[in-house]
């Protein structure tokens, strides 16, 4: 599961762009610190836990109608957000993917799933073989930021 999702992150790397603008969460800035996004966010996500070691916090809260938790990745030095994991629970991969296809549009399908490049990112759903379906956003700027911060 993590070998996908590096890879998936080192496919986003290659789309790169001077003026990017953040790619939003929810309606959330990604791209942003760490503290600014946890104070917007946690007006309508709980903060579940705080994982300082391995730079990401854990959220909970409806995404897409699907009750989910969702973990923020930050970069080291910037602590920029620049990566936002969701696992939902107990959900169809297909509801999740017309729920996405309704809000984004038409995706491209990948070998692991689906993929939508959307202004300031990237969204990707694939489903790991035997687990529910994964989401996952990759803010294009913060993840520059994390290149260079490796």
């Amino acid at each position: 599961m993590k070998s996908i999702a590096l890879s998936l992150l080192f496919a986003l790397c290659s789309f790169t762009s001077a003026q990017a603008q953040n790619l939003k969460f929810m309606g959330y800035d990604m791209g942003v610190t760490i503290d600014q996004f946890t104070k917007t966010i946690q007006q309508r996500y709980p903060l579940q836990k705080k994982i300082g070691g391995d730079r990401y916090y854990i959220f909970k809260g409806t995404v897409f109608g699907h009750e989910s938790y969702f973990k923020a990745e930050y970069t080291r030095k910037s602590r920029a957000v620049y990566k936002i994991t969701v696992t939902p629970k107990q959900v169809d991969q297909n509801a999740l993917a017309d729920s996405l296809i309704a809000h984004y549009g038409e995706a491209i399908e990948v070998q692991s799933g689906m993929r939508w490049n959307v202004e300031g990112g990237t969204i990707f759903l694939y489903v790991p073989q035997g687990y529910d379906p994964v989401l996952m956003y990759f803010d294009e700027e913060a993840v520059a930021k994390f290149r260079e911060e490796q």
